[in-house]
């Protein structure tokens, strides 16, 4: 993707948001908003921190709580569309992805939960 084109980087941020406000409006009615705000919040912070596939890796161990399977069905969802692997998410980071695809995942996720996180503290209740 160039950067001397902001068409194409707004149409990208412009997917994010779409795909991000779709998810959030889905994760009001099937979990506990606060819970799920509270992690959209720490999303970011914990991959930055962790590393993408630390964080999936708890999310998915965490499955058991909803907010934890709606986020990270959210992150998958979007990155499968982006990264076009068939796999799950952590299958694709533990066996398939490049250091490259491992980054630009990364990358991607970032971005992404920064919509996700700004939708989900507009729209969920909770502090």
């Amino acid at each position: 993707m160039s950067e001397n084109n902001p068409s194409i980087v707004r149409t990208l941020e412009q997917q994010r948001a779409a795909h991000a406000w779709q998810q959030i409006q889905q994760g009001k009615t099937t979990t506990k908003q606060k819970e799920l705000k509270s992690l959209a919040r720490s999303a970011p912070a914990s991959i930055q921190s962790s590393g993408l596939g630390q964080t999936v890796a708890f999310w998915k161990a965490k499955g058991e709580e909803e907010h934890h399977r709606v986020l990270y069905a959210a992150l998958e969802g979007w990155l499968k569309d982006q990264l076009h692997f068939s796999a799950s998410l952590l299958e694709w980071i533990a066996s398939q992805a490049s250091s490259a695809d491992y980054r630009y995942a990364t990358a991607e996720a970032l971005a992404y939960l920064s919509w996700y996180k700004r939708f989900a503290e507009a729209e969920l209740e909770g502090e």
